[in-house]
């Protein structure tokens, strides 16, 4: 008998580490440590760069692959769907009854945009471009929408665009080295700002 035991692979290890990320994220969300919860983020989105990558390099048997493939999908809607919310619930509880009502509302819109990406993105055919922005530049602009001060009311801006970005009819050429590279040095300039703060 088989059981999801004998599923566990090396080759997931990055994908499980953009988990545990967002785990921290939520945690540290929680109890108010937002830098921390930023870099955690941050971090997330670096492991889930080159989760495939780094899955590629071990020999895998078909169904191994299909369950990283499945495995990803998942935890990206944790990752870049809960844990985004969660960062930005920080500034949205300081917000008036209707404010927080109206900034719900809107983290509901990205966390089904989230998902709705998700599945978008698992049946697209097309390995040559993305239509609207993957969900960890998502979760991105969501950490480095923290460096810019607003009123509590307004707290769920980087949610709301984001989450039009990703469901919009938008082309962008799937990225090469340069692209990839250009995208993992922001997240670890995001990671590197807000470790800096959570020391300090």
């Amino acid at each position: 008998m088989r059981a999801p035991l004998h599923d566990l692979h090396a080759s997931n290890l990055l994908t499980y580490g953009s988990l545990a990320a967002a785990m921290i994220t939520v945690a540290a969300s929680i109890g108010s440590h937002t830098a921390v919860a930023a870099c955690a983020l941050a971090i997330a989105t670096i492991a889930d760069a080159f989760d495939g990558r780094f899955a590629r390099q071990f020999h895998r048997s078909e169904r191994q692959a299909r369950i990283g493939r499945e495995l990803d999908s998942l935890v990206d809607a944790i990752a870049f769907g809960l844990a985004p919310v969660a960062l930005v619930s920080a500034r949205i509880g300081a917000a008036g009854t209707l404010a927080a009502v109206l900034s719900w509302a809107v983290a509901l819109f990205y966390v089904t945009a989230v998902v709705t990406r998700l599945a978008f993105y698992n049946i697209q055919d097309d390995d040559d471009r993305f239509i609207g922005i993957p969900t960890p530049a998502a979760a991105l602009l969501c950490c480095t929408s923290l460096l810019v001060p607003v009123p509590a009311p307004f707290a769920a801006w980087p949610l709301a665009v984001a989450g039009v970005l990703m469901i919009a009819p938008l082309e962008i050429p799937r990225p090469g080295v340069p692209g990839l590279s250009l995208f993992a040095a922001w997240a670890v300039s995001m990671a590197a700002v807000f470790a800096a703060q959570a020391i300090g």
